[in-house]
């Protein structure tokens, strides 16, 4: 295999004639050597030993959810309500959001004719229990909910209401 030299306006980076990939690393290594540097108007490619790190996609997602959730719940941050009250109206939000996602999966489900009905059937008992177990969830931060706040007054009260419902 005979390699390719770049020009004057180009590094130098000897490259496979089949392939324009880069020779073996003792090309490069030669081409990047000290005797290189003599030729008058030539510019040699050094290798690079920067290293640069991103974000993988879910570590993106998981940062835009976070601060979609911090805008989504910046009224509750906002009053003045105690720190265990903002927790739990945020809860019933979440779980209120969750139990939307459910209902509707379980809607379209019911409408589906993917799969075999012993699937689905299947599918729409999990979902069911999944339904259950959010409406029990949302029951109990209720229930807590009303425990934190019996001692506000009625304004206090409307205003931890009209939060829960977003």
């Amino acid at each position: 295999m005979s390699t390719i030299e770049a020009t004057a306006a180009s590094p130098l980076v000897p490259l496979t004639q089949d392939a324009a990939l880069p020779a073996s690393a003792d090309d490069v290594a030669a081409a990047t050597s000290s005797d290189a540097t003599d030729m008058p108007g030539i510019v040699v490619a050094r290798p690079s030993t920067d290293v640069h790190i991103s974000m993988s996609g879910s570590a993106l997602s998981a940062t835009r959810s976070t601060k979609e959730a911090a805008s989504k719940d910046s009224d509750i941050d906002n009053s003045n309500l105690p720190d265990n009250v903002k927790k739990l109206i945020k809860r019933m939000r979440e779980l209120r959001e969750k139990l939307e996602q459910k209902a509707q999966e379980l809607q379209e489900l019911s409408h589906s004719t993917a799969g075999s009905p012993e699937q689905r059937r299947m599918r729409i008992e999990a979902l069911r229990a999944e339904v259950g177990a959010l409406t029990a969830a949302m029951s109990k931060v209720g229930a807590d909910l009303a425990q934190a706040t019996r001692q506000f007054t009625s304004d206090e009260q409307k205003l931890v209401g009209s939060l829960v419902m977003g």
